[in-house]
């Protein structure tokens, strides 16, 4: 019934935790663990086939290939599933408790119209050690307001300053829902173009269907330095946030989301890329922000704009240095 996608890359530290996790969860619904390798150059493949099998009726470890990147290795494990729901655990995460799955299809028996159910999570900082509850600033009302109608939701998708309304990888989701929207157009769904693939799965769940929620913490993210959306080396996370707000003006003119009413996400986006541009002497890069930016219909901020502005200050003072430098002067 439950298809549980487990994607990982060279982690051969904590994927045997991941797969433990999930295997931990009763079986009063049937579920399977489709695991997509990702051409990990360590031993993350050895420990995978050795759960395929000892567990062959269980977990199916797919075809090794060439590095596919995160988009086309989760779609790659979605188009083998044969479940008619489908969750996910990262090879760096662990699930919580024993009843994740049933839960949910309770929720589903008593909630048609709902696609989605997520749960809370706990957010574990792997360098401090310290965590925290996800939603617990916010937990009473999402407790007694657990139904998230799909109109807000989707809103809430494509117009967001920091979260989304939900981790991706604590849910359990309708497979046909997905792949209604897949069918009409693939694109906006899986793109690796957009750099990531939660947002637009979230955003096409959204457009057919309501998301519950359960109370319960079921997944423990661990914050990995270096992660795609968790990245120390400013031109590689000033990629994903370009990506990102190239997305949702994609993504906002697919499902009839105007651009006024992503105002936050652009402003907080674009912000954080014309600051990028002025301190990263990437003449191309600095032209592909600028130009995205200005691609919206949306005014930017005079500190936006500002940045742009004495950027090209930045760069003449950083080419006349290096003229000194190579000529003495």
């Amino acid at each position: 019934m439950v298809s549980v996608i487990v994607i990982c890359y060279n982690q051969e530290k904590s994927i045997a935790a991941a797969l433990d996790s999930v295997l931990r969860q009763d079986e009063s619904v049937p579920f399977e663990i489709v695991i997509g390798d990702d051409a990990s150059i360590d031993h993350t493949r050895e420990i995978c086939q050795g759960y395929a099998d000892k567990y062959p009726d269980k977990v199916r470890l797919l075809p090794q290939e060439l590095n596919l990147g995160l988009v086309k290795n989760y779609f790659r494990c979605l188009k083998a599933c044969r479940g008619e729901y489908i969750s996910d655990c990262a090879g760096d995460d662990e699930w919580l408790g024993t009843t994740r799955i049933s839960d949910a299809m309770k929720i589903f028996e008593s909630h048609p119209e709902v696609n989605s159910v997520f749960t809370d999570y706990i957010i574990f900082d792997t360098a401090t050690r310290i965590s925290h509850q996800a939603y617990s600033s916010e937990f009473e009302d999402r407790k007694f307001n657990p139904i998230i109608k799909k109109e807000t939701l989707l809103r809430k998708t494509l117009n967001r300053t920091n979260s989304l309304p939900y981790m991706l990888s604590t849910a359990v989701f309708r497979r046909k829902d997905l792949e209604d929207v897949m069918k009409d157009a693939y694109e906006m769904v899986c793109n690796e173009e957009f750099g990531c693939e939660d947002v637009p799965i979230i955003a096409a769940l959204a457009s057919k269907g309501d998301a519950a929620f359960n109370p319960a913490v079921t997944l423990k993210y661990n914050i990995i330095s270096n992660s795609i959306s968790n990245n120390s080396d400013r031109l590689k996370s000033t990629r994903f946030y370009l990506k990102s707000l190239r997305m949702s003006r994609i993504l906002g003119r697919y499902y009839g989301i105007t651009e006024e009413e992503m105002t936050d996400t652009f402003r907080t986006k674009s912000l954080y890329l014309a600051s990028a541009a002025f301190d990263i002497n990437d003449k191309t890069l600095a032209l592909e922000i600028e130009q995205e930016i200005y691609s919206w219909s949306l005014n930017p901020s005079l500190k936006c704009k500002t940045y742009f502005y004495l950027r090209k200050f930045h760069s003449a003072r950083y080419a006349v240095s290096k003229l000194k430098h190579l000529y003495n002067i």
